[in-house]
């Protein structure tokens, strides 16, 4: 018994295996559908366990399956003959193509699948997107994701090995999905490729699968056109999209969500496609309300996707000059317009007006250039070295090479009076596909994307952790010149794929890709890339400006990039950086590469004093010695993100490392946590207090920094107390003896016309403190400010809303040596000038018998001061 839409009902199957063939038996037909039936019975029990593993996908069951007989019938019939071995192998094909989208369709389960390298890349890169403190093993919501992803990337190349696959009985007895051998053995591999070919691209089928196979012979004299029964298979898997795919009560039951949703929205909506002329047409039972546009949009963009199947498909099959499908393209499909007129809407109209950017080329100067980047022309050669950092990185990870493994070479070269910049590494570099996509896809983070899981696998399962984020970076290159030469070849292909991506124009024009000369291209594989600089490089404007050399820059553009750098300049090649080398040198050369424009007037006064900032585990933050600075165009620390400068840190000589928070890499979050800093900051206490070569004024400057990190300030003076600075110890042995101690906190003495009687010149000669009043140091402790909070408050939670870090920890010894204790805040004096009274704002604490009737004390109200020279 049959229902109406029985595959056994349709053309292709009546063709092959029902009506008579004038050569061949009815035997012979008998044959390979008896096999095809028995092989349906156990696909469709593998095929039911799909909706298991993926409840949000559309039908992929048996109704799936045996819907491919109509759709290809739709599209074929007619027009190609095809005999019952050919049928036969067809059908088994489409049994196949998707059976392996279930975690029974492995032999050993999920054990199988975590064994692949698919598995490992795809928890590594959702792992990356979920904070979570699961350790052995992925976070649940990882693992959710993780399945469906896994299977959806590896079914149609498992599909290929399940014909010769078994599964095992409790016995032992191994059950084959094709039970006679013979037949198993002479078809398998053609039927797995051809279920695997639905994911290829179809240039890929004329490669791999032009040839024919011949005839089984002790059962037809038929052979098999491979390429005809990929092509049918192709397209009657895309012409596929009807309400059976997407039945409503199922849909009720399963309940998907997002994009899910809309697929089951549009595909329950659909009729049985049919042909008009050579053309599919979809047509809907049903309109589309306003509520459900988006899904109305998605049934478009799928069904354009079907018309670019089909055209493909139809110019292979012409340049064969054998049989062509019946249909060759989908009507509607030439604008939103003509494809409503059978897939209709109620409410609304569909009016192609997604977004455009009509101005391309100015979108990415504006975006990626010196708008985003400001004018520093050592911008794009940061971004250059990033790209390098993380090819060389990839390659490390895919052949196992050690983390010193890789060179990046840099150098200038003056070719008929212009100059060249030459970026060249020997990282993984780019096969045609990637030169030509995600590198001119503004906005596309290769190493971000599935393409680079595609290129290569098992990489992200191997720790790659790109620097490179936003996909703009590369675009920097032309603030230095619109004439861009990129040369590459991947590490793992030969000299003849290397391939030329050249900019005559900047992004004006189209860039021309032509191969490579041969021996032009990187020796052992890379990339170079050549910018014709449209400013001379020791220019004002150029790249190195009138005082620095390019290795000078190089090294303060990538001061701890884990990778060698090495300069050709004035004929010597040298090395500015190597993997590691910013832990090892001497400090002296550290800030000298930090710094090579300031290298005349660096201090010496903290040499000795670097340390790392290491946790308990070994992991390295930074690099750096405590220095307070006046301004913050005077600090000498830098963040850097991945070993490339990003943004200035004030209150240090040496380098954090950071992690990025802009695409312009311009400003940067501390990756050091709160007890490591709060350890290092301790250990500059100890450090700084046991130098000479500070004064006391700059040991004093040096606390304020400590307290911000949460250390301990060890003997470091907090305040003067006439000509002697007072520490901790100090000033409590001088509180002891006291009654009442007034103290001036804020910032520095200076002159003040509005109440000062005397000369401003005499004020700035003879000012005199006065001998029996309390300075203390008022300053900002804070090395950056991140979207208006100040760092590293925001993670050492040291309160410094009130006043310094000195004014508080000075004012707590004060209420705690005189407790019970009172306060006054008066205008009162605090040195004299030829003997005329100074008078600020002071604070005056005395020693209290009883507290029963005093108010609470509060800290001072003083605002911290960037300068700390006020005495």
């Amino acid at each position: 018994m049959t229902s109406p839409t029985d595959f056994r009902l349709t053309w292709l199957w009546r063709h092959a295996f029902v009506n008579p063939h004038v050569d061949i038996a009815p035997q012979e037909q008998e044959y390979f559908r008896d096999r095809y039936l028995s092989m349906r019975d156990k696909v469709v029990i593998l095929a039911s366990r799909i909706v298991t593993d993926l409840p949000d996908f559309t039908v992929h069951d048996v109704n799936h399956i045996d819907a491919l007989w109509e759709t290809a019938s739709i599209v074929a019939e007619g027009a190609i003959a095809m005999s019952p071995a050919e049928a036969f192998v067809f059908g088994a094909a489409v049994l196949l193509h998707d059976a392996a989208l279930s975690v029974a369709a492995f032999p050993n389960g999920l054990a199988d699948i975590k064994k692949t390298v698919a598995w490992k890349d795809t928890i590594a890169r959702f792992s990356s997107e979920v904070p979570t403190d699961w350790v052995d093993e992925p976070a649940p919501e990882v693992l959710k994701r993780a399945i469906p992803e896994v299977l959806r990337r590896l079914h149609a190349e498992h599909s290929a090995e399940l014909v010769e696959q078994s599964w095992s009985l409790s016995n032992g007895e191994p059950i084959f999905l094709i039970e006679d051998s013979e037949l198993r053995y002479f078809y398998g591999r053609t039927i797995g490729l051809i279920a695997h070919s639905h994911w290829w691209p179809v240039s890929r089928i004329e490669v791999e699968l032009s040839e024919d196979l011949g005839a089984f012979s002790t059962r037809t004299r038929s052979k098999i056109d491979v390429v005809k029964l990929a092509c049918l298979l192709r397209v009657a898997d895309a012409v596929h999209l009807d309400q059976r795919r997407a039945p409503r009560y199922l849909r009720s039951l399963v309940r998907p969500s997002g994009v899910a949703a809309l697929h089951w929205n549009f595909q329950e909506k659909l009729a049985t496609p049919h042909v008009e002329l050579d053309s599919v047409v979809f047509t809907a039972g049903a309109p589309f309300t306003l509520k459900e546009a988006d899904s109305w949009w998605l049934a478009y963009d799928t069904i354009a996707a079907v018309d670019r199947e089909l055209r493909e498909v139809d110019l292979l099959l012409q340049s064969r000059s054998r049989e062509l499908l019946k249909a060759r393209r989908v009507k509607g499909v030439g604008a939103p317009e003509q494809l409503a007129r059978t897939i209709p809407t109620r409410g609304w109209r569909p009016v192609d007006t997604q977004l455009r950017v009509t101005d391309i080329p100015k979108i990415i100067e504006s975006l990626g250039g010196a708008k985003l980047y400001g004018e520093d022309p050592t911008v794009p050669l940061r971004e250059l070295i990033q790209n390098s950092a993380d090819a060389i990185q990839a390659r490390r990870r895919l052949q196992n090479r050690p983390g010193s493994w890789g060179t990046i070479t840099i150098s200038l070269t003056e070719l008929d009076n212009e100059d060249w910049l030459v970026i060249e590494d020997n990282g993984v570099g780019m096969s045609e596909q990637v030169l030509t996509g995600p590198l001119i896809d503004f906005g596309t983070s290769f190493w971000q994307s599935s393409l680079a899981i595609e290129e290569f696998p098992g990489l992200l399962a191997n720790g790659m952790k790109s620097i490179g984020h936003f996909g703009i970076g590369f675009f920097s290159i032309f603030m230095l010149g619109s004439r861009v030469r990129v040369t590459s070849r991947r590490y793992d292909r030969g000299e003849d794929t290397a391939r030329v991506l050249e900019f005559r124009g900047g992004t004006a024009t189209r860039p021309i890709l032509y191969p490579a000369c041969l021996g032009s291209s990187p020796l052992d594989g890379g990339t170079r890339v050549e910018i014709l600089l449209k400013a001379k490089p020791s220019s004002k404007e150029g790249l190195l400006g009138p005082k620095l050399s390019l290795s000078e820059i190089v090294g303060s553009v990538a001061p701890n990039v884990e990778t060698t750098i090495m300069v050709e300049e004035a004929g010597e090649t040298k090395i500015v950086v190597s993997a590691g080398d910013w832990l090892k040198v001497e400090e002296s050369v550290l800030i000298s590469r930090l710094y090579p424009f300031r290298k005349d007037s660096l201090s010496e006064s903290n040499q000795g004093l670097m340390r790392c900032l290491k946790d308990t585990s070994g992991r390295i933050y930074g690099r750096a010695s405590i220095w307070p600075s006046q301004f913050h165009f005077e600090a000498r620390g830098y963040l850097t993100v991945g070993g490339l400068r990003a943004t200035r840190i004030s209150n240090i000589e040496g380098v954090f490392l950071g992690t990025c928070l802009t695409a312009a890499r311009d400003s940067a979050l501390p990756l050091v946590t709160a007890e490591v800093l709060s350890t290092w900051a301790s250990e500059q206490a100890e450090l700084i207090s046991a130098s000479r070569r500070f004064s006391d004024e700059d040991k004093a400057a040096c606390a304020e920094v400590i307290l911000e990190c949460g250390g301990a300030i060890s003997k470091l003076p907090v305040a003067l107390w006439g000509e002697e600075w007072l520490d901790e110890d100090s000033l409590r042995a001088l509180l002891a003896g006291l009654d009442e101690i007034t103290v001036k906190y804020g910032s520095e003495i200076s002159y003040d016309e509005n109440c000062d009687t005397v000369h401003p010149r005499e004020f700035k000669d003879l000012f005199e403190r006065h001998d029996e009043v309390l300075f203390v140091p008022n300053r900002s402790g804070s090395m950056l400010n991140i979207n208006r909070e100040k760092w590293p408050q925001i993670i050492t939670s040291v309160d410094t809303s009130h006043c310094s870090n000195l004014a508080m920890f000075v004012w707590k010894i004060i209420v705690e040596s005189f407790k019970p204790c009172s306060e006054m805040s008066i205008d009162g004096e605090v040195g004299t000038v030829n003997n005329v009274t100074i008078n600020r704002d002071v604070n005056i604490y005395t020693r209290s018998d009883d507290d029963e009737f005093l108010e609470p004390l509060r800290p001072p109200k003083v605002n911290a001061n960037q300068f700390y020279d006020f005495f």
